[in-house]
């Protein structure tokens, strides 16, 4: 795995966070060194940063005035720790996306694989730009998506086209467009009679995906699991039937995503529950939780990687008390029962169907 960047003649030292056995990866993607190759004559010293996810632009431009959009907990620790690596300062401006902005002149964007996402971000920018505002995104050619364009032409008069170098492009806006209104970007859909609400970029957008439901029809809370963790969240729709099931349960919602835990929050309004942004649990104290409920990610934007969620399963075994259960939904063909089997005394497969499987593991007394 590469960690040695050049670029103009500075050698910087960046790692991915998490840290991964996978050779090919790197912090960094030629889609975001075709930026920094745009920009670098620019006299610009306020700069806003979209989808830094390791801090390659954080890193480079660190001389300049940024100020960092953040949607993953673990992008500020990878920004942490690539800053630290290069010993520059660790002091970060950070806003979320749904936060409001001073005036944007210059604002880099890496294209999420959400195209919603994608649209939350120009719409913030949107709300404080100038005339001379400029919006400069990276992308992998490979990824290109004709809806890139679509969703640019609703807010700049202006789209061009770079030529590519390297698999990579850029898309350049300029000239923002006049919006009297602006179009709330939330997804709010039914299931089983009840509403629903997530912001635009959080998974299974409109709908409830095929394996949380599958989950729900098939899991049964016992009365005396009272303190109740739901990891990786989402919009909060298990942890909500975990309270339907049993009013009496505290219950703690972790996910790395921001737009994760504020959708959830939209959903939830029960006094007894705890929201935690977070992409591991070393917050959360030892032998504390009765039951850990999940349906666990194994996608990392256009990765498929399982190696985040094999670390967070010993991080459950730590904060599960004596005879404390976990209970997931995963694809078949990812085999964690295997994985599962090197933790947990009892591991069974309690249902499955031709995608799905239902584990529960016990943590022994």
């Amino acid at each position: 795995m590469s960690v040695k960047l050049e670029f103009n003649s500075i050698e910087y030292h960046l790692e991915r966070y998490p840290k991964t056995d996978e050779k090919s990866l790197r912090a960094w993607s030629n889609a975001e060194l075709l930026v920094l190759d745009y920009i670098a004559d620019r006299k610009v010293e306020n700069i806003h940063l979209f989808n830094d996810r390791f801090g390659v632009w954080n890193s480079i431009l660190n001389d300049k005035n940024l100020t960092t959009v953040w949607t993953y907990a673990s992008q500020q620790k990878a920004i942490a720790q690539n800053l630290q690596l290069n010993n520059f300062p660790d002091e970060v401006i950070y806003k979320t996306p749904l936060d409001d902005l001073v005036k944007v002149d210059l604002a880099l964007i890496k294209i999420p694989k959400s195209l919603e996402l994608f649209e939350l971000f120009l719409q913030q920018i949107h709300k404080v730009s100038g005339d001379k505002t400029e919006v400069v995104c990276g992308f992998m050619t490979k990824y290109f998506s004709p809806s890139y364009l679509k969703i640019a032409e609703q807010y700049f008069d202006v789209t061009e086209q770079s030529k590519a170098w390297k698999k990579a492009r850029l898309l350049i806006l300029k000239q923002p467009k006049s919006i009297n209104k602006y179009e709330e970007l939330i997804n709010s859909f039914t299931w089983k009679g009840k509403e629903y609400k997530q912001y635009y970029g959080v998974f299974s957008s409109g709908n409830i995906d095929i394996g949380t439901q599958f989950f729900l029809e098939n899991m049964q809370i016992q009365q005396e699991e009272q303190k109740v963790l739901d990891l990786a969240s989402g919009n909060g729709v298990i942890a909500r039937w975990v309270n339907e099931q049993n009013s009496e349960a505290e219950v703690t919602l972790v996910d790395d995503f921001n737009l994760a835990i504020e959708s959830s929050k939209l959903n939830l309004e029960n006094q007894k529950t705890n929201f935690v942004c977070n992409d591991r649990l070393e917050k959360l104290d030892d032998n504390s939780f009765d039951l850990v409920v999940s349906n666990p990610p194994f996608h990392f934007e256009y990765e498929n990687n399982i190696e985040i969620t094999l670390s967070l399963f010993k991080d459950v075994f730590r904060v599960l008390k004596p005879n404390g259960r976990l209970v997931l939904v995963a694809n078949s063909h990812l085999n964690y029962s295997t994985h599962l089997s090197k933790l947990f005394d009892k591991v069974n497969v309690v249902k499955q169907n031709k995608k799905f499987q239902i584990i529960e593991c016990i943590k022994k007394a």
